[in-house]
């Protein structure tokens, strides 16, 4: 597998699980990895003896799904990793009432796959669909529906969470309220979500009404977004980082929406599992599994400055406003149309860096975090713009505003610089009252991932650390970065 290898195992003192080997894991963008132990558990009686096996131990334990998180966190260098795709059992489907109960493990891919014949669509979903539910939970994840639908979190009815001091606890809403709100977007460090309770969206048709949206500056973004999102359902901003001065910040929003009863004349065809499956060839011809090998050749700077004017002079062309209908599974899972497309940064990887800031601060700031790319000579590869509102989870990146997502390469520049830049755009963001996303981030100190937050949900969350894991077994590189000063994971620095 991509970003794993199985390695020697290195010769320590150490009382280690059986079954564990010594492996080599990467996050999703290939610029953070690092060695340490993997163990799988396949289920609820599997991850409390695990917890029994190393209390008392100096042992750590990071949880990893589908290695989803673009950087640190869901590794755990020279600890122990406890892999969970093996818990991956729907465990009931309500078809009248849209609730779906399902393990950790279970992925974005099987829900979809399991509702959509009956008209439904998981509320929330990621750009990929390989994520398990524990891992979405852990990060709170969110869509091209923030704007309307909140993370994933908002739409968790209850969920069973096994914690390193021994204990298995339903939790809800109503029941052990504080440790719902704390766990969802606490990657993955106060315990394990066994599995979980999820309300679906009931849909007319499988297609939704997609339009796009040429804008000739950042200005024109924003604008474009306030006029069209009380007519969407889906919200998407793509931005062409290479450009400056009157055009910086130009792009494309595509907006979408849920097409109505009686308004799609292949509704019943478009529930079918196939018509959301994406293809595995282009023009039917060319195998996808090699594209990312002819993409390669434009991973640089200049490759991807003509690739970005190409994609908006494109746009401009054969879209301005015009719309297609287009499956949910292919608006929603871009990510997903080149397999391996991330190997084309490869060696170095890449990071993204995702900055989320106040609706009345958002404009300048992200103006401000593009000229400071330029100024580094450092222009994002990649850079997507939404809508965000807040969310009431402890440590989650939600509130009333907007993000920006940033792909930078590492391949193509220096890790110092990057750090630096990146540092830069951090000490921008908390000066205004940001936040940041786990799930992306890579690079974020400590100092400024606390200073983002609200101090008193920083000690509600430490104080239930101290409660549900009194020894502190929960670790990962990311929990380490943010709350125990080490420094960016070894990969980065």
């Amino acid at each position: 597998m991509s970003g794993a290898s199985e390695q020697a195992i290195p010769s320590v003192q150490r009382t280690i699980p059986e079954g564990a080997v010594w492996t080599r894991l990467a996050g999703f963008g290939l610029a953070c990895a690092g060695e340490g132990w993997r163990v799988y558990v396949e289920g609820e009686d599997d991850v409390r003896r695990l917890f029994d096996s190393v209390r008392g131990t100096s042992l750590r334990i990071a949880f990893r799904g589908s290695g989803a998180s673009y950087g640190d966190a869901s590794i755990n260098t020279g600890e122990l990793v406890c892999d969970c795709t093996r818990m991956n059992q729907i465990l009931d489907w309500n078809p009248e009432t849209g609730v779906i109960h399902v393990e950790g493990g279970v992925t974005i891919e099987q829900i979809w796959r399991h509702v959509i014949e009956d008209g439904y669509w998981p509320p929330v979903v990621s750009g990929t669909m390989v994520p398990t539910v524990a891992g979405a939970l852990a990060m709170n994840i969110h869509g091209k529906n923030c704007f309307a639908k909140g993370p994933i979190g908002d739409h968790v009815l209850d969920f069973r969470l096994a914690t390193p001091d021994g204990r298995v606890m339903d939790c809800s809403p109503s029941e052990n309220k504080e440790l719902f709100e704390a766990v969802i977007s606490s990657f993955g460090s106060l315990g394990y979500i066994v599995s979980a309770r999820l309300k679906l969206t009931k849909l007319h048709s499988g297609r939704v009404d997609v339009r796009a949206f040429n804008t000739r500056d950042l200005d024109s973004m924003f604008q474009c977004f306030a006029e069209h999102i009380d007519k969407s359902d889906y919200l998407v901003g793509w931005i062409d980082g290479f450009t400056r001065g009157a055009r910086l910040g130009r792009g494309i929003v595509h907006s979408a929406r849920y097409l109505g009863e009686g308004e799609d004349d292949v509704s019943k065809r478009s529930f079918h599992p196939k018509d959301h499956e994406l293809p595995t060839r282009i023009l039917g011809v060319i195998p996808k599994k090699w594209m990312w090998r002819f993409v390669k050749p434009f991973a640089n700077r200049w490759g991807m400055k003509f690739i970005n004017a190409l994609k908006y002079r494109v746009s401009r062309l054969f879209d301005r406003g015009k719309a297609h209908k287009q499956t949910l599974g292919a608006f929603n899972f871009l990510l997903d149309f080149i397999p391996d497309w991330r190997k084309v940064y490869l060696p170095g990887g890449f990071i993204q860096h995702q900055s989320f800031v106040p609706k009345e601060h958002a404009q300048e700031c992200f103006k401000r975090i593009f000229e400071l790319c330029h100024e580094h000579q450092i222009p994002p590869f990649l850079a997507v713009f939404k809508r965000h509102k807040a969310d009431g989870f402890l440590l989650s990146h939600g509130l009333d505003g907007f993000s920006l997502a940033l792909d930078f390469p590492i391949a193509s520049y220096s890790r110092g610089r990057i750090l630096e830049l990146t540092g830069m755009i951090d000490e921008l963001v908390c000066s205004v009252g940001g936040r940041f996303y786990p799930a992306k981030d890579a690079t974020v100190s400590a100092e400024n991932f606390r200073r983002a937050l609200p101090r008193e949900d920083l000690e509600a969350f430490i104080a239930l650390k101290r409660q549900v894991d009194p020894e502190n077994v929960l670790q990962s590189d990311l929990y380490r970065r943010l709350f125990e000063d080490a420094p960016p994971n070894p990969g980065l620095s």
